[in-house]
């Protein structure tokens, strides 16, 4: 397998940076949470699969993760796209905990868990339509490829039931575990190869280069007001106490916590949150100091892009893959995803 590692995506990046700078009072926000909650079990989800992935014998085949194109007034995401000799691939991954119970003859995709039974679009239906777009993306190009769909349940404790015990529904609707077995069969199911290496390498170069991320504005999607945000810099220890800045460190005037550093999330959670660039006016109001020059330094050791000059002077959002991964938040209750 070819590919890049997988890492969170601006969104999931964007949840946790909300939450650190939430209050206290404001962070057991129910709607919030299991929105997080979810997004996160896919992530993990995703992740598992992509260990599965990563043993299957077959080198010569490149793998795209959490890809975002654009259809004239619409854009579509797959989770997981393998570009082989034979095809294009698509795996539809689910992370579900309980029973699934899928019905071909309604298209319905229900789960069980706990006494409740929950209603969810019909995931091979979402594969198909992503197949449609990726099929029409790809005329743009004039690349016509055979695209095959696997929806994939990733957690190993999930039981599915096949309602109408469908042939096709249990090469369509698998499990992680079985996953080898079904690109075995799958490639199995091809004649000849579509394209060579060089062919799939330059595919693989061209659908990175048109993935846009999904950068949503969260305090306007869950209409937060600015007062419910902590300012400056926090404590990591005492997490509503504010830091003050004392000779190149930050200190904490409650418990007497020092850091070199701790301005460094909190610009981060800046780019998350607010906008993609910032300049030195930015910089001081959100780390709550005075000094240009001190706020010049620090975003200076951040190796920031940089256009402008003087007080124009913008600096840019480092690449999203640069980020920290592991900043996840603490689950309070049980979620269904996960």
């Amino acid at each position: 397998m070819i590919g890049k590692q997988r890492l969170k995506s601006f969104q999931l990046l964007a949840y946790e940076a909300l939450f650190r700078r939430l209050k206290k009072e404001y962070k057991d926000n129910e709607v919030f949470l299991q929105d997080y909650g979810k997004y996160y079990a896919g992530y993990l989800g995703e992740k598992r699969v992509d260990y599965t992935l990563s043993n299957f014998r077959d080198e010569n085949i490149y793998i795209i993760k959490d890809l975002r194109l654009h259809n004239y007034n619409h854009y579509f995401q797959i989770d997981t796209l393998l570009i082989t000799p034979y095809n294009l691939l698509i795996l539809e991954i689910k992370n579900f905990r309980g029973e699934l119970r899928y019905d071909s003859h309604q298209k319905q995709f229900t789960q069980h868990l706990d006494g409740k039974k929950t209603v969810y679009k019909d995931p091979i239906q979402q594969a198909n339509t992503q197949k449609r777009n990726l099929a029409f993306w790809l005329q743009n190009f004039s690349i016509s490829l055979p695209i095959d769909t696997l929806v994939i349940s990733s957690n190993p404790a999930t039981s599915i039931h096949n309602i109408q015990e469908d042939p096709q529904i249990y090469n369509q609707l698998i499990h992680s575990e079985s996953l080898h077995f079904h690109l075995d069969r799958i490639f199995e199911e091809y004649n000849e190869k579509r394209i060579n290496q060089f062919e799939q390498n330059k595919l693989y170069k061209l659908l990175h280069s048109h993935h846009t991320p999904h950068t949503p504005k969260l305090l306007e999607k869950y209409q937060i007001p600015l007062d419910f945000l902590i300012t400056g810099v926090p404590c990591p220890n005492c997490t509503d106490s504010k830091m003050q800045r004392k000779k190149y460190k930050w200190l904490c005037p409650n418990c007497n916590h020092i850091s070199p550093s701790a301005h460094k999330q909190v610009i981060l959670d800046y780019f998350l949150l607010f906008e993609s660039t910032i300049t030195n006016k930015d910089c001081r109001k959100l780390l709550g100091i005075s000094s240009s020059k001190t706020a010049y330094l620090l975003l200076k050791h951040l190796k920031l892009e940089q256009t402008g000059k003087n007080s124009a002077r913008k600096y840019h959002a480092p690449p999203i893959h640069t980020y920290p991964q592991d900043n996840a938040i603490p689950f309070i209750s049980k979620s269904v995803f996960i």
